[in-house]
């Protein structure tokens, strides 16, 4: 498995977050889709700018349209929003504060639009106990939202 670097730009005060806003970048998709099938809407709503971050990286810029009142998680997972391959996720991309998140990941943009969705979630309370102890976490989630990136858009 490929080592993954992640790097986390300001997402507010002290100085710049440079990608402003998901529609700076080259690729947009929605974040509107439930974490699980048992819910019609999902808790929170927004949209995930994608673009090439130097030969093999990729900067994801998320918004939340009404950030959540607790700082979501957000992570990229191999499969759709219909149906995620794996318990944990493929990319842990960091802290969503006040409904911003701005990181790098080091993974072609042409290689993470392709069968992966963003997940943008509230944590979960054995999150971290599982993540101590390396237990699988179950495949279900409470609050959160997520998009297929392979229904990225281009950014006109």
């Amino acid at each position: 498995m490929a080592a993954l670097t992640i790097t986390v730009l300001a997402a507010s005060g002290c100085g710049g977050d440079s990608g402003g806003s998901p529609e700076q970048e080259d690729f947009i998709v929605e974040l509107e889709l439930p974490l699980s099938s048992y819910q019609e809407e999902p808790e929170v709503y927004g949209q995930a700018g994608l673009s090439p971050n130097g030969r093999n990286g990729t900067r994801i810029v998320i918004r939340l349209d009404d950030p959540h009142k607790a700082t979501m998680e957000a992570e990229v997972r191999r499969g759709g929003c219909g149906g995620f391959r794996s318990i944990s996720a493929d990319y842990e991309l960091g802290k969503v504060k006040d409904g911003k998140l701005t990181t790098d990941v080091d993974v072609p943009t042409r290689d993470i639009r392709m069968g992966y969705a963003l997940v943008v979630r509230e944590p979960r309370k054995d999150d971290e106990q599982a993540r101590s102890r390396r237990v699988p976490r179950e495949g279900f989630f409470d609050k959160g939202t997520c998009g297929d990136l392979s229904s990225a858009e281009p950014v006109d």
